[in-house]
């Protein structure tokens, strides 16, 4: 039985530990695993320049203003493999920037429809970006069409900011290096047991919710996203046992 290396959802085991950090990725960014014991695990990477603490929460990058509700630039066919859009703010992007994200067309002609993105070209402020996707184009798409690209929710995180910023996608089970000078590729947690930090008194039973301090939980309020549920008596800064209901 494995309890430290998780068992990758499409079968065998990872190589790599849920206390270990490398530099080189050994899976896709969003690969899930899970342990024999049932706690789940997604594949990871972190280009902050701060250490990702243990037992304190970590989020996904907050989608850029510019890179949603963007144009199509050009026409797209049913069957076509890639879309190019206008990026707001005359940005210019890197090349496989948004390698493993998402785009999903937003609103107009075909509109609802999510597709995972294979890679994009390097582009210029004053040029289209284009991305390459994973499927085909299901629905055509016009320069009507509008469209939101953002990153797979497990790529470049940081720590959670107080408050309720943005999607809150794990727990780091080992102080994580800072990866601006390398990225590094992790396990976080985010179903089951694991210690977290609390920011104040939390009662057992209690449903949590990012903390008013950064990396930390407090008792939920109903209208933020749900981190988990407290299994004992929690004390300000200390870091007492949760079950995790991140993702299953």
């Amino acid at each position: 039985m494995s309890y430290e290396t998780p068992i990758l959802t499409a079968g065998g085991a990872s190589n790599q530990t849920i206390r270990e950090a490398v530099t080189t990725a050994r899976h896709d960014v969003g690969t899930r695993g899970q342990t024999s014991d049932g706690r789940v695990f997604y594949y990871t990477r972190t280009s902050d320049s701060n250490i990702l603490a243990a037992g304190q929460l970590v989020m996904s990058e907050v989608i850029i203003a510019n890179h949603a509700n963007i144009a199509v630039a050009s026409a797209a066919a049913v069957g076509d493999e890639s879309v190019a859009v206008t990026l707001g703010g005359s940005e210019s992007l890197a090349k496989d920037a948004y390698q493993g994200g998402y785009l999903v067309i937003n609103d107009v002609d075909g509109e609802g429809r999510t597709y995972r993105i294979a890679g994009n070209a390097a582009t210029s402020s004053t040029t289209a970006a284009t991305f390459d996707l994973s499927g085909e184009i299901e629905t055509a798409l016009t320069t009507s069409s509008q469209a939101t690209v953002l990153k797979n929710p497990w790529m470049d995180v940081v720590e959670a900011a107080a408050g309720h910023v943005h999607f809150v996608c794990g727990v780091p089970q080992f102080a994580v290096p800072a990866g601006n000078s390398t990225a590094q590729y992790f396990w976080a947690q985010t179903w089951g047991v694991s210690a977290l930090e609390d920011d104040a008194a939390t009662a057992i039973g209690a449903v949590l919710q990012s903390g008013t301090t950064a990396g930390q939980v407090e008792v939920g309020d109903g209208a933020a996203q749900p981190i988990g549920v407290q299994l004992f008596t929690g004390v300000a800064t200390e870091y007492y046992p949760k079950f995790l209901t991140i993702a299953p």
